[in-house]
């Protein structure tokens, strides 16, 4: 085969392959359009996520000051001892419930009963002499100083006396009031100086709840209004707030309050946490179950609700307090569409499908059987379950 003819075979054929991929070119383009078009019609037909829904009205409520604080005995005292001796006798164990005026240790008498009979009758003599310094007066057989010499003697002596006596009642410590010994340091044998401490004495009933409320709550509370108490053994009682601290602390800038609470059975111990739950007045609000607050994106707590029939809006709330079955929340419109379920499966700006569930007495949502919605159908997953 001679160059030529290779020459014209090779150009025969760059002609069919240059022509051919015209029409190729044609197809991938057909091809690619009309993917394109499937995908805009699908995107059209594709069902919006399914949200339920109740209208939400607020209501005034009580609004309660929360804050923590522990119990208090209303009185505790640490007794000392003022006379110098011996322990000799125990007559309370620590724990024990006391009345006034109960022997809590004896110490050692020594010769101040001595002293007591050594003063009685030196007050007996003064006692003599001054009624004979008063006959001889009247008398004209003794000057007037000398009366007053007299007297004061006396006095001295029973001056005497009552420091004695003095002395031997103190070697016995009693109970100021009825109570319970809480500690005892002293025990038989230990020698005490004046000041040692013998007993640490509390009265527990009524008992004290005492928190420290910050400055800008202080204002609502008033002496006398009722309180609510909540233990941390989960007992619960109605106190009376007895006390209000007109100056903070200059560490916390927060001011002590007292509420007194009944503990009769003295089953209360000093020291338990509780909680104190204060009514300072009135607020308007949302009752909602706390499973539909949610957080968004920033991590600011919410509800989600719809607006305009179909679109989703996320709303931060104003936590308000309530129990682990409803909570109170604020800083809402007066009546809002709220999204009860399906709330954490679509975000805001989106468009919805929205069933609209009635509400009962309370409301708060009828709900047969909860159900999950898938966002990406508007079929329940529960429904997909059962297929």
């Amino acid at each position: 085969m001679n160059a030529s003819r290779l020459i014209a075979i090779l150009l025969v054929l760059g002609t069919i392959i240059w022509i051919g991929s015209a029409y190729l070119d044609d197809d991938v383009e057909e091809q690619a359009a009309a993917q394109s078009t499937e995908e805009t019609s699908a995107a059209h037909t594709k069902p919006h996520a399914s949200v339920r829904t109740i209208t939400s009205t607020a209501v005034d409520h009580v609004d309660y000051l929360r804050i923590s604080g522990r119990t208090e005995a209303v009185i505790s005292v640490e007794i000392r001892a003022e006379t110098e001796a011996r322990v000799t006798e125990i007559g309370a164990t620590k724990g024990q419930t006391v009345k006034k005026g109960d022997v809590i240790a004896k110490l050692s008498v020594d010769d101040r009963q001595a002293r007591v009979a050594k003063a009685r009758a030196l007050v007996a003599q003064r006692e003599l002499e001054n009624s004979a310094s008063k006959s001889l007066a009247e008398k004209d057989y003794r000057s007037k100083t000398g009366v007053a010499q007299s007297l004061a003697l006396l006095e001295e002596a029973r001056a005497d006396l009552s420091i004695a006596r003095t002395e031997l009642n103190n070697t016995e410590i009693r109970a100021p009031f009825d109570g319970i010994v809480e500690n005892r340091p002293a025990d038989i044998g230990d020698l005490l100086s004046i000041g040692d401490p013998v007993a640490t004495m509390i009265q527990a009933d009524p008992m004290l709840v005492v928190a420290h409320v910050p400055e800008h709550s202080i204002g609502a509370i008033d002496l006398g209004q009722l309180a609510n108490v909540t233990l941390y053994d989960g007992t619960q009682h109605d106190g009376i707030v007895r006390y209000t601290a007109r100056v903070s602390d200059n560490n916390t800038r927060t001011f002590r309050v007292e509420v007194e609470i009944d503990n009769a059975d003295l089953r209360i111990p000093d020291g338990m946490t509780a909680e104190l739950q204060i009514p300072v007045g009135t607020k308007r609000a949302h009752q909602v179950l706390p499973s539909v607050l949610t957080l968004n994106d920033e991590g600011q707590l919410g509800v989600r609700t719809v607006v305009d029939d179909t679109k989703v809006e996320f709303l931060p709330i104003d936590l308000q307090g309530g129990s682990r079955e409803r909570v109170w929340i604020g800083g809402l419109p007066q009546e809002i569409e709220l999204i009860v379920v399906g709330h954490d499966w679509v975000k805001e700006g989106a468009v919805v499908d929205v069933v609209h569930l009635e509400t009962d007495g309370t409301g708060l949502p009828i709900l047969a059987e909860p159900e999950k919605t898938d966002p990406d159908s508007t079929t329940t997953l529960s429904e997909k379950s059962a297929h």
